[in-house]
């Protein structure tokens, strides 16, 4: 799922609906393809192909197969296009959990600051009784209609689900569904952790997106969830909170079978700059 950015008017372009990356992998370090270019300004990387790089590498660092994952980045620094260097630390690894720090790095200044706690799965410990779930509506777009583009739902869920941004602009919750996510690196098959890191990284936009803009950047991005079970994965915004130029908010991370997990972001508003869809 990569957009791009035309002035302050952000669209999908048909030659990027099926890049080969965000990034190749060389001695220096990652360099970006033109789909890692963020809707912010022309020369920043985005926000989802920082994502999708944490998550990459720090999903390789893992000793052991994840069951789910709590995976939190702080974008501390504004990237430029260039060259990523990647740095990994496993920090304490047990029967149950695994704890790993990244940082990514451009000209010796960190942009991306994280962790990861990896959860091993337990087929024997897990307790009796149900706690309260939230209920979900969640419906995704009917078998065979779904689109390279991400897919869209706002105002007229559940039967509205389009690759149009122009249908979606109202203050309606928003919904995405993607069946197509780009691979971190490039001739590497996004593996199903990296794929719903990407996705979270998309909270800001169904979260902040009022209709006409996004007139907030996301700082950082939080999510814990299962690992998915499906191609198609689903966003369901929670909703938005904004005083004082600060925005918190939430979504609902699906895929085929039903809620993974939630993601969560904080954000500044950035009118000057702000994005149209």
């Amino acid at each position: 799922m990569a957009m791009r950015n035309l002035g302050r008017e952000c669209h999908v372009s048909n030659a990027e609906l099926s890049p080969s990356g965000f990034f190749e992998p060389t001695a220096a370090g990652f360099v970006p393809f033109e789909a890692a270019r963020g809707p912010w300004g022309p020369n920043m990387i985005g926000g989802q192909g920082l994502t999708a790089l944490a998550a990459r590498e720090v999903e390789r660092r893992c000793p052991f197969d994840p069951a789910g994952c709590r995976l939190t980045l702080d974008f501390v620094a504004p990237s430029s296009f260039a060259v990523v260097a990647t740095r990994t630390e496993l920090v304490r690894s047990s029967n149950r959990v695994a704890l790993i720090h990244l940082e990514l790095r451009q000209l010796d200044r960190v942009v991306v600051r994280g962790s990861a706690l990896f959860l091993r799965p337990s087929e024997t410990d897990q307790p009796d009784g149900e706690a309260w779930t939230p209920p979900t509506d969640f419906t995704p777009p009917p078998t065979g209609t779904t689109t390279p583009a991400p897919m869209l739902s706002s105002a007229g869920y559940p039967t509205d689900w389009s690759a149009s941004f122009a249908d979606h602009r109202n203050n309606a919750r928003k919904r995405l569904w993607t069946s197509t996510m780009v691979p971190a690196v490039s001739a590497e098959k996004a593996t199903p952790f990296t794929r719903i890191a990407t996705l979270a990284e998309a909270t800001s936009f169904v979260a902040n997106w009022d209709g006409n803009s996004v007139p907030f950047i996301n700082v950082d991005v939080t999510h814990l969830y299962r690992m998915p079970a499906s191609d198609g994965l689903g966003l369901e915004s929670n909703g938005q909170h904004a005083a004082d130029g600060i925005a918190i908010g939430s979504a609902t991370l699906h895929d085929e079978f039903g809620p993974l997990g939630v993601s969560s972001v904080t954000a500044v508003a950035n009118t000057a700059r702000r994005v149209r869809f």
